[in-house]
C-alpha cells in the first residue's frame, strides 16, 4: 500500500517536471524519474498518450545513472507516440525525431539526428542533419545508436549495441556495427 503511494507520488512529481520544461503531454504518462527536457530555439517535446519514461535508477534494471535525455532545438521536435517507452536513453534533435506507437527504446540508446558538429572538425562545412523515424511497434534493444537520416520500419527489432547508419525495412530483425537486416520477422496481426 504505501509502495503504491510512493510511485502514484513520484508519477506525479515526474509529469509535473515535464510540464515545467515545456513538454506536450497526454495523458497516463508513466514518467518515472526526472527527465532532461530541453527546448531551445522553437525546439518542441510531446509525448502522447500512456508514453512512459524509465529515467531513475530503480525504474528499470538496465538504468545505469545515465539519465533519459529529451533535447530539441532549432524548431527541431521530438514526438513520441502512443503507448511507446524508452529507458535512460538521449534523443537528441536538429531536424526531427518521431517515434511511433508502441515502439520500446532499450536503456543507453543514443538516437541522433545530427552530425552534432563539422565533418571534418574544424572544417568551415555545414553541420549535417536528417530526420529520424521509427515506425509503430519497434523494439530497440540496449545501448544501440541510430544516426541521422535513419527510419526503422514498423514492427522491426534492432539487436542490442547496434550502430544503425541506414534504413531498415518493415518487419526485419537487424543487428551489427553497421546494423544489417539478419532476417524477416513473421508480423502478427
Amino acid at each position: 500500500m504505501i509502495k503504491t503511494l510512493i510511485l502514484q507520488i513520484l508519477r506525479s512529481l515526474g509529469r509535473t517536471w515535464c510540464s515545467l520544461q515545456g513538454a506536450e503531454l497526454g495523458e497516463r504518462l508513466l514518467i518515472h524519474g526526472f527527465p532532461v527536457l530541453r527546448r531551445k530555439n522553437g525546439g518542441v517535446i510531446r509525448l502522447a498518450d500512456g508514453v512512459t519514461i524509465n529515467a531513475a535508477l530503480w525504474s528499470n534494471p538496465l538504468n545505469d545513472g545515465r539519465r533519459t535525455v529529451l533535447h530539441a532545438d532549432g524548431g527541431a521536435g521530438i514526438s513520441i507516440g502512443q503507448d511507446a517507452g524508452l529507458s535512460s536513453s538521449r534523443l537528441v534533435a536538429y531536424s526531427g525525431i518521431t517515434v511511433g506507437p508502441g515502439t520500446l527504446i532499450g536503456a543507453g540508446c543514443l538516437i541522433c539526428d545530427s552530425d552534432m558538429h563539422e565533418v571534418p572538425l574544424g572544417s568551415p562545412k555545414k553541420i549535417r542533419t536528417a530526420p529520424i523515424a521509427i515506425g509503430k511497434n519497434v523494439f530497440i534493444g540496449a545501448n544501440t545508436t541510430v544516426l541521422k537520416g535513419v527510419s526503422i520500419g514498423d514492427g522491426s527489432v534492432i539487436g542490442a549495441n547496434s550502430v544503425v547508419t541506414s534504413s531498415i525495412p518493415a518487419g526485419s530483425l537487424a543487428a551489427g556495427n553497421p546494423a544489417k537486416v539478419v532476417r524477416l520477422l513473421e508480423l502478427v496481426g
